[in-house]
């Protein structure tokens, strides 16, 4: 059954790629800078971690939202936006320590706790965007993203923090 949420989860994640991608390219969608980068590290660390604790199917999801956001980010350079203001500096300034707590605890539930403190860091720059321009982002993909996480959650098979 994992092996089924798995692939479902990648192949949703898949389907709102497109969307956003366009959107971006036509300069409707304007992905927050510093918010894509600070996900872009997250997701690499994420598949790295995973990989290392020998995630399983869980790492299609993982695999393919880094990925994705290491794109998104490299496009937003051009069609994005902020990543220099007070508020973006200190985004990063708060996803750096939780990335570093994460990297140094020597408790999975500590870690994943600085993980969900950059993670939210870098997610309070998007909403704050797209609360002041709501027509900003491709709401499709966000509710497909969305549920591809669920189902990427599921596709660990029990729970565990750690993934």
């Amino acid at each position: 059954m994992t092996e089924l949420f798995a692939i479902l989860s990648g192949l949703i994640l898949l389907a709102g790629a497109p969307p956003y991608l366009i959107d971006i390219l036509k300069g409707k969608t304007k992905p927050e800078r510093a918010t894509w980068f600070i996900w872009s590290v997250l997701g690499t660390i994420a598949f790295i971690s995973q990989t290392s604790l020998h995630g399983g199917w869980s790492l299609v999801f993982v695999g393919l939202d880094g990925l994705g956001s290491i794109v998104v980010f490299l496009l937003s350079l051009k069609y994005g936006v902020g990543g220099w203001m007070l508020l973006d500096k200190l985004a990063l300034l708060i996803a750096a320590i939780g990335v570093g707590v994460s990297l140094f605890a020597h408790q999975p539930t500590i870690a994943l706790l600085g993980v969900v403190l950059a993670d939210l860091s870098g997610t309070v720059l998007t909403v704050k965007k797209t609360f002041l321009a709501p027509t900003t982002e491709t709401t499709i993909t966000w509710f497909l993203v969305g549920t591809a996480a669920l189902l990427g959650v599921l596709s660990v098979g029990k729970l565990q923090l750690n993934l």
